[in-house]
């Protein structure tokens, strides 16, 4: 039986759909063939958070643990205190201290060193920004408490029942530190393998499912199957950053969340999606890489084959991702006045009302105000150096303040911005989409409340 369509305006390899037990559909498609190892890219990430689990579930590890404690070789004489306070938890969350992925700055650097010598733009455990070095990372820190790679330790305690491929890899980088955020070779049944578990953790019926773990002595598979469910949960926001639908869903210990459900995602369209309430494993691997927005046509047909097998749509659009209005329930650490650190977008102070935002830049004061009534209505405002229409529209996602700010006049274009405060601190996320005007409104700010 053929569910998926396969008419992509680019190669798809391969498409597994497993349903309460049954195999509804495995499709391969030239060149790629059943027993081809494939590269996953970024569904490692998901490999490297699986393995932190295990290391907490053995009681080696613990997610507020601090990642300087275990790499002393790499750690400067004095840290920075963002990346001092830095834990297993933000890095697991993508709530690092930095703004990009570290190794990639200067590639001839050591790349696990590189994420500790690195300056650091923000406070951690603070704003989603997506940084591939903090997987890397993490995969090395693996290989250092468990003496093996990913996939070594992970066949280790993986179920008997759950058959992975034997040949299967991770790559390493030029220094021999494994690729835990891009590096894994595999079948696209080892990945069907391994969603299959991850629904069971889900459902909680991993004893039933898998016999060989069922009795757990020590309680062992108990602690991951409980570390697994938090993992595939909704933990931040992600709607400042993501580019589509379903990267706006939210983001856990390195899985996404997706309309309905949640995912294992890799570039160019390796995916393994996870729907519980209809007990719906979909893996696909693919190569969109050559086309903008290749990411969304896989999803889209992903998601129209969960509804036609029994899938009720939660989240449809843009705005049923919004509670009720930022003014009505603003989080009680952000009202106030913060000085900004020096930043080169110039930013001098912010201060939060629960009515509005005020930014002060150069002399220029932009107003965002908070009193949009409804989910998906907008407030008015006035660019002050190009005098365009601010269109705002704002909510509170997970303890942030979250703006949306569509630039609407001579220019069009887009500012989303996420707000954290706590303990006297303030981070903010800008990221803006336009080409010409308010430039400004890009990268992180940090802020100190004057009292």
């Amino acid at each position: 039986m053929n569910l998926f369509s396969a008419s992509f305006p680019f190669p798809l390899h391969s498409v597994l759909i497993w349903q309460d037990g049954s195999l509804l559909e495995e499709s391969y498609y030239e060149p790629c063939r059943r027993e081809d190892l494939h590269r996953m890219f970024s569904v490692t990430k998901s490999f490297a958070a699986l393995s932190i689990g295990g290391l907490i579930a053995e009681g080696k590890l613990a997610l507020s643990g601090r990642i300087i404690d275990y790499f002393p070789e790499y750690v400067p004489e004095d840290p920075h205190p963002y990346l001092a306070s830095m834990t297993i938890g933000d890095m697991l969350t993508m709530r690092t201290c930095h703004k990009a992925t570290t190794y990639k700055i200067n590639m001839a650097e050591n790349w696990v060193r590189s994420f500790f010598i690195t300056p650091p733009d923000h406070r951690p455990g603070t704003v989603f920004k997506y940084d591939t070095s903090s997987a890397h990372t993490l995969a090395a820190l693996v290989k250092k408490l468990s003496g093996k790679g990913l996939l070594g330790y992970l066949r280790e305690i993986f179920p008997a029942e759950l058959h992975f491929s034997e040949d299967a890899s991770v790559l390493t980088d030029p220094f021999g530190a494994e690729l835990g955020g891009s590096g894994l070779l595999a079948r696209s049944s080892d990945l069907l393998e391994v969603g299959k578990f991850l629904l069971a953790c889900l459902t909680g019926t991993w004893k039933a499912d898998y016999p060989s773990v069922s009795a757990d002595p020590d309680g062992f598979y108990e602690r991951w199957a409980s570390y697994i469910k938090r993992a595939l949960s909704c933990l931040v926001p992600t709607v400042h950053q993501g580019k589509t639908l379903d990267e706006w869903q939210g983001y856990g210990f390195q899985f996404w969340q997706v309309r309905d459900g949640v995912m294992m995602y890799g570039m160019g369209g390796q995916y393994v999606v996870i729907y519980p309430d209809t007990r719906l494993v979909v893996v696909t691997t693919a190569d969109s890489q050559a086309v903008q927005g290749g990411t969304q046509y896989i999803l889209d047909e992903i998601h129209r084959v969960y509804l036609a097998l029994g899938g009720r749509e939660k989240c449809a659009s843009h705005i049923s991702l919004f509670g009720a209005s930022a003014a009505a329930h603003l989080p009680a650490d952000l009202p106030g006045r913060y000085e900004f650190a020096k930043n080169p977008q110039g930013f001098a102070s912010c201060e939060i009302s629960k009515d509005r935002i005020l930014l002060i830049n150069k002399g220029k004061t932009y107003v965002f105000p908070l009193e949009n009534e409804n989910p998906g209505s907008f407030s008015s405002s006035k660019d002050p150096g190009y005098g365009q229409e601010l269109k705002v529209w704002s909510s509170v996602l997970g303890g942030s303040l979250y703006l949306y700010v569509q630039i609407f006049g001579e220019y069009l274009g887009s500012i989303r911005m996420l707000l954290t405060a706590s303990d006297g601190k303030l981070t903010v996320h800008m990221n803006r989409i336009e080409e010409t005007v308010l430039r400004e409104f890009d990268g992180f700010l940090e802020g100190t409340k004057i009292e």
